[in-house]
């Protein structure tokens, strides 16, 4: 008798994990994390190989991924040899890299957002005028 609320309860379970893992806002959900992955990996190229050389040149050459702090009093010509020594590094040419990324991210995703609003509300309205 046991064994058979013990299955029973399983079968139910496994019922209500099948309707929510299968539902449709699930498979939207996940089909925007991996949309929202492939985008970060173009947004990555798009700072790192278009926007980042010009900002560079325009700022007289500055890479901002090689500009770090060294948090002692030693001095080291480039950032891989401050890393091999083993020091305590801020990389802020890192984060300022990461930042503008983040800026075009949110600015690509307000215009995507901003044009599936604006056609969600063109089907409304004429959904409303049939």
């Amino acid at each position: 008798m046991e064994k058979k609320k013990i299955i029973q309860k399983s079968k139910e379970l496994t019922g209500e994990f099948k309707a929510f893992a299968f539902s449709g806002a699930t498979m939207g959900a996940a089909v925007g994390i991996i949309m929202g992955a492939a985008l970060n990996s173009v947004i990555a190229s798009l700072v790192k190989d278009i926007l980042t050389p010009p900002i560079a040149y325009l700022t007289s050459g500055i890479d901002f991924s090689n500009l770090y702090w060294v948090l002692d009093s030693r001095k080291f010509e480039s950032l891989a040899e401050a890393q091999a020594s083993n020091a305590a590094i801020i990389y802020y040419g890192n984060f300022i890299t990461t930042f503008i990324s983040f800026l075009i991210t949110a600015l690509v995703l307000f215009f995507v957002v901003q044009k599936i609003l604006k056609m969600v509300q063109k089907d409304a309205k004429k959904e409303e005028k049939k």
